[in-house]
């Protein structure tokens, strides 16, 4: 070959972005920060108990991919994604939860800590919290008056919402009473948690808290001053009512410190949440997590 020509095929080798071979996307391990996040869910338990006015809202609906801290298998799953329950022993507000069991305002619901990667919010696991008492299936929640309402609401076909009117008198509202209790005597459940919800936290520029849970709480609660047989007339002509279990929520979003102690409020329930980063113990190497990476793979040159 031409030395020429042999020499001018060396050079441009050389030149950035000669000879490449194609590049993509690839799967890469690399080792991310992770953080300990703990818990504390409670309710008030002085919160006010009359009939006033709640707004309507649905429970929060589970993600395909979670971590649901009651399930062996979801926190066995998730340990690929560098999810993992605490032990007891490293809790760090142990205190603030022995204060709460001894007070006689508030009573304790939940009390949790998970270790997790520092991810985008569209990478991270949302992870699902429940605890508190259990209602059995003499209760309904409000979600399936909710879903009735809306079902009787829904225009007929070929009729919109401009053309349809509802006007319900008080024989049509009873009516509906009814069939709404009918129905919830056919939807059984296996059980409806006090306190239920998910909570989601991600690492941008900053650390950030996604909230979303409720608190179960009957409609109607009896007054404990009454007399039995005041209670028993009470609960005959308001029984509907004593069966349904409002939903309070928290729905928030909170940009958060890590290693400051953050709460979360309702008038009915509160939460508290510390989130720290975790520090490696000498000796031990962080295992690397696996994600999707974004960015283009090294370019490899041709030979």
């Amino acid at each position: 070959m031409n030395h020429r020509v042999t020499s001018f095929l060396v050079l441009t080798s050389l030149l950035p972005g000669a000879g490449l071979a194609q590049s993509e996307t690839t799967t890469e391990a690399e080792v991310i920060q992770r953080y300990d996040v703990e818990v504390i869910v409670f309710k008030n338990i002085k919160a006010p108990k009359s009939r006033e006015f709640v707004l309507p809202v649905s429970s929060p609906g589970q993600d395909d991919a979670m971590l649901d801290l009651s399930s062996a298998a979801s926190v066995e799953a998730a340990r690929e994604s560098g999810y993992e329950l605490l032990p007891a022993t490293e809790y760090r507000l142990l205190e603030i939860v022995r204060r709460l069991i001894d007070s006689s305002r508030y009573e304790l619901l939940l009390h949790a800590a998970w270790r997790q990667p520092g991810l985008e919010r569209e990478k991270v696991l949302p992870v699902w919290l429940k605890g508190g008492r259990i209602y059995g299936n003499e209760y309904t929640s409000i979600d399936n008056q909710i879903e009735f309402i809306d079902n009787e609401l829904q225009t007929e076909e070929g009729e919109t919402s401009e053309t349809k009117t509802y006007e319900f008198d008080e024989q049509s509202l009873e009516s509906l009473e009814l069939q709404l209790l009918e129905q919830q005597e056919m939807q059984r459940h296996d059980g409806l948690y006090e306190f239920e919800g998910k909570i989601t936290i991600a690492l941008g520029r900053y650390l950030h808290t996604y909230a979303n849970l409720i608190l179960r709480r009957p409609r109607l609660s009896i007054d404990p001053v009454l007399s039995n047989v005041a209670q028993n007339a009470y609960l005959a002509a308001n029984a509907a009512d004593t069966r349904i279990l409002n939903n309070h929520r928290i729905k928030e979003h909170r940009r958060m410190r890590s290693k400051n102690l953050h709460y979360l409020d309702h008038p009915e329930f509160a939460m508290l949440i510390l989130i720290t980063p975790y520090e490696v113990p000498e000796g031990f190497e962080e295992e690397a997590i696996e994600i999707e990476s974004e960015t283009e793979a090294e370019p490899v040159a041709a030979e």
